[in-house]
């Protein structure tokens, strides 16, 4: 996409850099800023650099290269329904604030990232992945979800001593192997 639009990816970087105001390190900007002026990308008044109209245009064409790209990469990753899944399994959460005080249900964006994570680490289907969520919110549910990760970290959560657990993992692995989540006892006696 840099190639067709004829400049270079320091030329794009300075741009961005001037774009987002900020300083371009570890490149000649001198040639570059004499590339992008002869190319009418930016403008100069005053030793001050401005992005012109085909510059902004050009910036944000090749920007949106790279959006498509990880969408693509999501797809590729989660499925091509995922932005429904990640729906599905937020709804999956109550719709209120956990006793931790945290909300239970997290932001869609915030899923992705941690999805992503999780379907590149872990070979779970959606199906799989939908059954060990509803089997943890309905353990939870019985004690008043008490304690419950809020349904980003189920999928994804970072201790303190900067290992990374998936809650949403163990219960999948469970869910496959047949496993009996079903904390309730079979056998119970009344104090009297």
């Amino acid at each position: 996409m840099i190639l067709v639009k004829e400049i270079t990816p320091n030329q794009f970087y300075l741009l961005y850099s001037i774009h987002q105001g900020t300083s371009s390190l570890n490149i000649n900007i001198h040639q570059e800023i004499r590339a992008l002026l002869s190319k009418d990308m930016i403008t100069e008044l005053d030793g001050v650099y401005s992005i012109t109209t085909l510059g902004l245009k050009t910036l944000e064409e090749i920007e949106s290269y790279f959006k498509v790209q990880k969408k693509k990469v999501n797809i590729a990753i989660m499925g091509d329904d995922f932005g429904a899944m990640l729906i599905k399994y937020n709804e999956l959460f109550p719709k209120m604030k956990l006793p931790s005080g945290k909300l239970a249900r997290a932001a869609i964006k915030n899923l992705e990232t941690n999805f992503k994570w999780f379907f590149e680490n872990f070979y779970y289907n959606w199906d799989v992945v939908l059954k060990a969520t509803a089997a943890y919110v309905d353990e939870y549910e019985r004690n008043n979800f008490n304690y419950m990760r809020t349904s980003m970290y189920f999928i994804k959560k970072q201790e303190q001593d900067k290992t990374i657990t998936s809650d949403l993992a163990d219960y999948c692995a469970m869910i496959e192997s047949g496993g009996d989540l079903n904390t309730e006892h079979y056998f119970t006696t009344k104090a009297v």
